[in-house]
Parts: C-alpha cells; sequence; structure tokens
C-alpha cells in the first residue's frame, strides 16, 4: 500500500491480508497488467499459467496469418462478419 500510515508495531510477514476485497494468502501470484490486478491461488497459478501460454500461442498464431495478409475473419473463420 502506498500509504502505509502510523508504524504501530513491527507488522507481519507471510500473512494473510484482504486487499480490494481479495483475500491474498503467502504464494499467491499477483498479476497486473494496464486493466488491472488479479491474484492467482498459489493452488491453480500452474494451471492458469498453462492455460494462459495456450491463449497467448494461439494469439500467436493468428497475429502470424494476419501478417500474411489474411483477416481476422478469414483466419477465424468468422464469414458470417465478412461482407459478401
Amino acid at each position: 500500500m502506498p500509504n502505509a500510515g502510523e508504524p504501530k508495531g513491527f507488522g507481519e510477514i507471510n500473512a494473510e491480508i484482504t486487499c480490494g476485497g481479495e483475500e491474498v494468502r503467502p504464494g499467491d501470484w499477483i498479476i497486473g497488467d494496464d486493466n488491472g490486478v488479479v491474484v492467482v491461488p498459489k493452488e491453480r497459478a500452474y494451471e492458469i499459467a498453462r492455460r494462459a501460454k495456450e491463449v497467448w500461442k494461439a494469439e500467436e498464431r493468428v497475429r502470424e496469418e494476419i501478417k500474411r495478409g489474411k483477416t481476422l475473419s478469414q483466419v477465424l473463420d468468422l464469414y458470417t462478419w465478412e461482407k459478401k
């Protein structure tokens, strides 16, 4: 927290906290970007990271096809979006 207030003791390390209405436990992953921050429980961190990598790879393939000249609707077979 950027404004910690008055020191009233030594504090704690590796303690559970609540921040922004979310519980954060020791070992949890905190991931943020320009759109916000998310807490990933340590028990699910590997699964979430693996799934995120799969999404990234799929998006990379789409970007490569677009660089080669295809439209997004062609790449994703979204023919209903194309004007005929």
